[in-house]
């Protein structure tokens, strides 16, 4: 096998190493990976003085052609049997002038020694010296290129097959393992109520009795480390109480720019049934066809002078087009994730956010009613509070008041109240038609030419718009297609492409 070969078929064991040990289990890198990447570098070719050049053969053959050896230097840099010798010789072709040639070959001792006893020699018509060399030969000029040239192939045989392959290095192996039921999710996190209560200890034990009045957050993850952090209310600072999965407790002092106003205590979390909560919140993963575990769970106020709200973190697959945090009130409420594109759903999500803003159906407040979907090629009518989360937007203005009403997958309803209202005219939630939203979006779907599962990347919104004159009317658009965008009647009809 040649070296160009060998360097090409090293390059692709390497990076079949590097790939299964890359892109699957800890296991696969330690027991498949690295045994590869190890023997494609004992397969690479690795160059030596000797590369590139002929070894020096005599012999007795008629066909070979006479040379008389006037002078041999031998390499002495290394121990080795073939070392670079320069020879200079007379070399006599038959029916030719002779003459006279000087090149570097590689030499065994015995062949060495043998020319140093009788200078006397034939060599093969093959490897006869150039009559005129373009220059003088020097133990230099080995092994040249070929020092890189090998290498080279083996590294760009090494990437091409590592970046061409692409999903094909990802390995599913299943093996044999025991049916996870609903309880052991949150099993993982070793009970959090436990952990909580020995955070709690753990920072008055550091920090004093009075460092349970002025938590700032508590934060439990998978590792088994825990944190909590806490305010000093005399100059604003912070510090952060850290046991590690050893349960070893550490502090250290953090940056903060919270005040009093975000803090909490300890009698407002001691009694809250962590554990139970999070099977809830992993109850509402499930749901949805995610069986992540619990990475991280939060304890902390939502804002200063907020309600407190519990956050916790599941992994899942990329593709997964929820948001992989979910929120929880002390209480055990917990948020609910729900696809907005599903007009269904969505509506009866707006009837319960209205509720919780204290509007009935009837009252003619709402400026803006929109729906986004949560898929990633869903388009932006405009920038909103919902822009990058998608879900369900209310806002609604009155004489008296000015506000949002705002629901969003894996997040507790909010409403906010923003400023005093004004007189501007509105329309009431009893107004804005499931059966015409439905209509819009099948319209749209129909004119952008778009495939079923599109729907889903929707942003629709029904609103009064004084730019265009046609007041109040619903516009859409779709998965990011200019010829789906278009603007409806409140009713449902087309009036115009495009929103603007």
């Amino acid at each position: 096998m040649g070296p160009a070969i060998r360097a090409g078929l090293a390059g692709t064991v390497i990076a079949a190493g590097i790939g299964l040990g890359a892109f699957n289990a800890w296991w696969m890198a330690a027991f498949i990976g690295i045994p590869l990447i190890l023997a494609g570098l004992l397969i690479a070719p690795r160059p030596s003085r000797i590369s590139g050049l002929t070894t020096f053969q005599a012999g007795v053959s008629d066909r070979f052609v006479p040379a008389r050896v006037e002078a041999l230097t031998r390499s002495t840099l290394a121990n080795e049997d073939q070392q670079p010798t320069l020879v200079t010789a007379t070399i006599s072709p038959a029916n030719d002038t002779s003459y006279r040639a000087r090149w570097v070959t590689a030499m065994s001792r015995k062949d060495f020694q043998a020319l140093a006893d009788n200078p006397l020699t034939s060599l093969p018509p093959d490897r006869l010296p150039p009559r005129e060399p373009r220059r003088s030969p020097d133990f230099g000029d080995h092994p040249g290129m070929r020092a890189v040239m090998y290498p080279a192939i083996t590294v760009v045989a090494a990437l091409a097959v590592l970046f061409a392959a692409g999903d094909v290095w990802r390995v599913s192996v299943r093996l044999p393992s025991i049916p996870v039921t609903a309880s052991q999710t949150t099993a993982k996190a070793a009970n959090l109520d436990a952990r909580r209560d020995n955070m709690l200890r753990a920072i008055i034990e550091k920090l004093g009795s009075g460092a349970a009045d002025n938590l700032l957050d508590l934060r439990f993850s998978d590792g088994g480390s825990d944190y909590g952090s806490v305010l000093n209310p005399t100059n604003g600072e912070s510090t952060t109480v850290y046991i590690n999965n050893g349960r070893d407790t550490y502090t250290i002092a953090t940056p903060n720019t919270l005040r009093k106003t975000s803090t909490f205590t300890a009698g407002d979390v001691a009694s809250i049934e962590l554990t139970t909560i999070a099977e809830r919140m992993a109850q509402q993963f499930r749901a949805v066809g995610n069986d992540g575990k619990l990475e991280d769970f939060q304890i902390k106020r939502s804002g200063p002078a907020k309600p407190i709200i519990l956050t916790g973190k599941f992994n899942g697959p990329n593709t997964f087009p929820f948001p992989t945090t979910i929120q929880a009130r002390p209480d055990g409420t917990v948020a609910e994730l729900f696809d907005p594109a599903d007009f269904a759903e969505a509506f009866k999500r707006a009837h319960q956010a209205l509720e919780l803003a204290g509007i009935a159906a009837s009252e003619p407040v709402l400026t803006s009613f929109q729906i986004r979907g949560i898929v990633r090629n869903t388009p932006h009518l405009h920038a909103s509070t919902i822009q990058n989360s998608g879900g369900v937007l209310i806002e609604f203005r009155s004489d008296h008041r000015k506000g949002e009403a705002v629901v969003v997958p894996g997040e507790l309803p909010e409403v906010v109240d923003r400023s005093w209202g004004s007189s501007t005219p509105g329309f009431s939630f009893d107004e804005v038609s499931l059966t015409a939203f439905e209509s819009v979006r099948r319209q749209a779907m129909h004119r952008g030419s778009l495939e079923p599962y599109e729907s889903r990347a929707v942003d629709i919104e029904m609103s009064h718009e004084t730019s265009d004159g046609r007041g109040l009317a619903i516009r859409i658009q779709l998965a990011n297609v200019d010829a789906a965008a278009g603007t409806y009647s409140p009713t449902g009809e087309f009036l115009q492409p495009g929103t603007r």
